[in-house]
């Protein structure tokens, strides 16, 4: 999508984030979608619903066809044709925003804090999520820290812990008045809440839970649960 340009005929696969059925002043009926790729997002526009536009839905792969013009000094894609994309067809981390840093690199660099814990409790719960737990080891390697306003990518959430961790090792060598042994886990699990707020790709977005309670209490409610 971000070498896309004006003028263009495009015939490809997307993914549908969203789409919308809407109704123009004269009283049509059309869609307006929101395609992605690894590198961005596309508006797209389908203004003759008859004849070449397959049926789908949000969240499909779908091949499409038309040109590309600007509106509103954004371009957009005027469609043509529609069709669901067939599996093999393509490989869906080519449609997911990813991390620029190799995610093992960053995770082993993570897990590094922990044999540092000198408390043994504390070491113990933190080992038992990032050490033994292989389900949430993979689960925060590839989630988001957020729908958009920041890290929101596959590798995400472990980016933005990692630097947060560092952060605070930073400070509790600066200060060493700290409690480090509460500092360091404290930063790894800050987020975990993360991932039951937000949804996996290829939706992103708030669940029920993210909406009604917030990553904060669900973090809680899940180190609660291991500590008992």
């Amino acid at each position: 999508i971000q070498d896309i340009r004006e003028g263009e005929h495009i015939s490809q696969i997307f993914l549908c984030k969203t789409k919308i059925t809407a109704t123009t002043k004269m009283g049509k009926n059309y869609y307006s979608l929101a395609l992605q790729d690894k590198t961005g997002t596309l508006d797209g526009k389908v203004w003759d619903l008859n004849g070449g536009i397959g049926h789908f839905e949000p969240m499909d792969f779908i091949q499409v066809e038309g040109e590309v013009t600007t509106f509103s000094n954004s371009l957009q894609l005027n469609i043509k044709r529609i069709r669901r994309a067939r599996e093999g067809e393509y490989d869906p981390r080519d449609y997911f925003p990813v991390s620029g840093k190799d995610i093992e690199a960053m995770y082993k660099e993570l897990t590094g804090f922990v044999p540092q814990i000198k408390n043994e409790k504390m070491r113990q719960l933190v080992s038992s999520f990032f050490l033994e737990d292989p389900d949430f080891q993979k689960r925060f390697k590839e989630h988001s820290a957020a729908k958009s306003v920041h890290h929101g990518f596959i590798g995400g959430l472990l980016e933005h812990t990692l630097a947060v961790t560092k952060l605070c090792d930073y400070y509790c060598r600066q200060y060493p008045i700290l409690n480090r042994d509460l500092l360091i886990p404290a930063a790894m699990f800050h987020d975990i809440g993360k991932l039951e707020e937000i949804s996996d790709f290829p939706s992103n977005d708030y669940t029920d839970d993210g909406q009604l309670l917030g990553h904060i209490v669900i973090g809680c409610e899940i180190i609660g649960a291991r500590i008992r």
